[in-house]
């Protein structure tokens, strides 16, 4: 492919470039304000789920803690919608690289900790942080910027191939702590950016017609007992009614007993009486119905739908391969995880450890969300400024 180089020219007038504060006109308050809402509802949850501590200190409180956390995470959102986003796309495989490197880091004895059979995390100090939660950023990042420069000769069977094995390390790194929720959000990342690109629909038929072997595969030689016990008990959780499907039951409880307005602040009466674990994460959604009951649970339903359609705003209005593709990365991220969550709440579909977005508990998972908010703000925001041009 012969190489080209570039430079920059104003996109509208040929002039310079608009000053930063004209570049803030096409910030989208939508979706920070569908997000700050989201968070609020988190922020609330939590409180709730770790039993409000009205005689603990502000800081000992988790809730307040994520609260901070999202302080922070907003800090970071702005920065990176100051940013250009075409920039990422030089540091792409830097920080892909940086990524599969912390999750590798994550088995080493010394480095990674275990917590709940699962080998996650890696503390710094007093706190920690998840690898593979930026981890599906910087390969997200790694993955938009390769489509995007292939173009239309992602029509060809080796590109499409290379786009997999992108994904394959992080992907088998993730899966081997073993966290099979996140490793599935990776796939949802290749598949949202893959179908947006111009690779052959054909090639999308043969990965269908290997699933189910490939399954076959997987459940007999990849997948541990437990996940396999989790799959069968998710769907039938009388089968272990007082271990693996005790809290399915109970977060069933939850939602069906939240009537039209839920019990308040306190819970439902699973969450109260400690029956319902997991419910500051997992299943914190189980935990909001028995709070705010059907209603409160459609207005966290309307939510998330302007959410998803802010995002898919992002993804119409782009105006290079690489914005569209991150756009819709994150937004393919976004909604995988929050139906996932949802649904494994619901019982529709089964317990895989996925956070629901902006609201479960946990610094380094809001923080990935939130940057890659502030992605698709910088992709609103330059795409007016900044214009490739062959030279």
């Amino acid at each position: 492919m012969a190489t080209q180089t570039y430079r920059w020219r104003a996109a509208s007038t040929g002039t310079r470039a608009p000053a930063i504060g004209h570049r803030w006109r096409d910030f989208d308050p939508f979706l920070l304000m569908t997000t700050l809402v989201l968070m609020a509802f988190g922020v609330v949850a939590i409180w709730s789920a770790k039993g409000m501590a009205p005689l603990s200190p502000p800081v000992a409180n988790d809730g307040v803690m994520q609260a901070v956390f999202g302080a922070f995470g907003l800090l970071l959102m702005v920065v990176l919608a100051n940013i250009d986003y075409r920039f990422l796309s030089t540091f792409a495989w830097f920080g892909y690289g940086l990524g599969l490197l912390l999750m590798v880091a994550v088995h080493v004895p010394g480095i990674g900790t275990t917590d709940g059979g699962a080998q996650r995390w890696i503390y710094i100090g007093p706190l920690s942080f998840q690898p593979s939660e930026f981890g599906k950023i910087a390969t997200l990042v790694a993955l938009s910027a390769f489509v995007a420069n292939r173009g239309p000769e992602m029509a060809e069977l080796g590109n499409f191939l290379v786009s997999i094995f992108i994904m394959l390390p992080p992907m088998a790194l993730v899966f081997s702590e073993p966290d099979l929720g996140s490793t599935l959000v990776y796939g949802a990342i290749w598949l949202a950016v893959m179908l947006l690109s111009r690779t052959r629909r054909a090639y999308f038929v043969a990965l269908a017609l290997l699933a189910a072997p490939a399954f076959a595969f997987a459940w007999k030689y990849l997948f541990h007992d437990y996940q396999k016990v989790r799959l069968l008990v998710s769907y039938n959780p009388d089968l272990d009614p007082l271990d693996k499907g005790y809290n399915i039951i109970q977060g069933r409880i939850s939602i069906g007993a939240g009537g039209w307005f839920g019990d308040g602040l306190a819970g439902g009466t699973q969450s109260q009486l400690q029956l319902l674990s997991v419910r500051e994460s997992d299943f914190i959604f189980a935990h909001v119905s028995g709070m705010f009951g059907f209603v409160g649970m459609l207005a966290l339903f309307a939510s998330f739908i302007i959410l998803i359609w802010r995002c898919l705003r992002v993804v119409e209005v782009a105006r290079d391969d690489f914005g569209q593709y991150l756009a819709i990365g994150i937004t393919g991220m976004l909604f995988f995880q929050a139906f996932v969550n949802i649904g494994m709440n619901v019982g529709l579909l089964p317990v895989t450890g996925i956070t629901l977005p902006f609201i479960s508990e946990g610094a380094t998972s809001l923080w990935a969300f939130l940057m890659a908010e502030g992605i698709l703000q910088s992709v609103l925001m330059h795409r007016r400024k900044l214009a490739f041009q062959p030279h």
